[in-house]
């Protein structure tokens, strides 16, 4: 199975396909929306290569059985409650809106939120491809309480080849590294030795990976050897009543980076989601140079899962919530643009969105949206990716 997961990922980089529309919806402005494809379970960021359109697909966890499932402290509030491990997860290849190719991987849902985790991102190069796996229940020496032997492979940065699979264990080196007191802020149960990776880019033959829960952009060398580029410092936001006590708070809010893109100047470009309370406008865009301080680039966005540049050197951000991480499940996501200097945000003519968690841009322009990215497929949430097209 390692070995055909490594063939299926590597060679398909090499294949050179075309991605076309489904049926389209006309938006504002002349934009066009279509779905390219529906039924996904959580998928995350989205990766053009020459063989098409990547999704990471968290997966849907699995069912509640004896071997599959642990009991651990709840992440969404107090008690509490199962997490259950299943072969959900896929990183997958869409061509004419049908899946053509699919690797399976391990997926866990928390049974009293449905919250999932499993695979977030995939990256390719020289004919390597990179998976990141998120994780749940870490523990202080980097591992996690999940059912083995799936849960071996949550938390690492999963390398395929011709030659096999090898794993970069970042959960490890987030525990051998713990957060200090500015970036891991002051928001009740947060942990210094927390990891949850959630991206990946190919970066000057290795990989760099941001690291949600670690606030932390990571470089992977060929080899696999980790080394910290950034952390990113919380900042003061007030907590309105009801979230930590009858009165409002002000806490520092942890950076929560979920998004990385490589610039027209070849600097790192990472977004941020900003932590619980994730207030509208306080999410940031940095600016990376490896062996520099990072600088903040552009403010003013609301919970940003992931980033791309257009042909014009643009960046795009899909807002998870336009209103943070607090408000109704009900309230619209959105996709905007930054200006080149990062002193503008724009939000573009596109409804339809909610939980919007990937966005990549093709060779003509088109742009591709992971829609309902934080759902496992039903009737009334479908996982699907849309294409947009007619963006000025």
């Amino acid at each position: 199975m390692q070995r055909l997961a490594a063939a299926v990922l590597a060679g398909a980089v090499l294949a050179g396909v075309a991605i076309p529309a489904a049926a389209a919806d006309a938006a504002p402005g002349g934009v066009t929306v279509s779905v390219v494809r529906g039924g996904l379970d959580n998928p995350r960021h989205l990766t053009l290569a020459r063989a098409g359109l990547w999704v990471a697909q968290a997966g849907a966890g699995g069912p509640a059985g004896s071997s599959n499932c642990v009991t651990g402290p709840s992440i969404g509030g107090p008690g509490t409650t199962q997490f259950c491990v299943g072969r959900t997860g896929a990183v997958s290849l869409v061509r004419h809106g049908r899946i053509a190719a699919s690797v399976r991987l391990p997926s866990v849902i928390e049974a009293d939120n449905h919250e999932v985790a499993g695979p977030a991102a995939v990256a390719f190069s020289h004919s390597r491809a990179a998976v990141v796996m998120q994780d749940l229940l870490v523990n202080s020496q980097g591992g996690n309480a999940l059912p083995k032997p799936a849960g071996n492979l949550f938390g690492k940065l999963l390398i395929l080849s011709g030659r096999g699979v090898s794993a970069v264990d970042l959960a490890a080196y987030a525990a051998a590294h713990p957060q200090p007191a500015w970036s891991l802020g002051t928001v009740p149960g947060e942990k210094a030795y927390d990891s949850d990776p959630y991206d990946v880019v190919a970066y000057h033959g290795g990989w760099v990976v941001a690291d949600a829960a670690a606030n932390s952009l990571l470089q992977v060398s060929p080899s696999g050897r980790i080394r910290l580029l950034a952390r990113f410092p919380a900042v003061s936001e007030v907590a309105p009543a009801g979230v930590f006590g009858p009165s409002p708070v002000t806490v520092k809010a942890q950076a929560v980076p979920t998004s990385i893109a490589v610039g027209p100047d070849g600097a790192l470009y990472v977004g941020l989601l900003r932590g619980v309370p994730s207030n509208p406008g306080t999410a940031y865009i940095y600016r990376v140079v490896p062996g520099h301080h990072p600088r903040i680039w552009a403010r003013g966005l609301t919970a940003v899962t992931d980033i791309a540049f257009d042909r014009r050197g643009r960046l795009l951000a899909t807002e998870y919530s336009t209103a943070g991480l607090l408000a109704p499940p009900t309230t619209p996501g959105a996709l905007v643009r930054i200006s080149r200097h990062g002193h503008t945000v724009t939000t573009l003519p596109v409804t339809g969105l909610f939980q919007p968690t990937g966005v990549a841009v093709g060779s003509h322009g088109a742009v591709y949206v992971s829609n309902y990215g934080d759902s496992t497929a039903t009737a009334a949430h479908p996982g699907e990716i849309l294409k947009i097209t007619g963006l000025s």
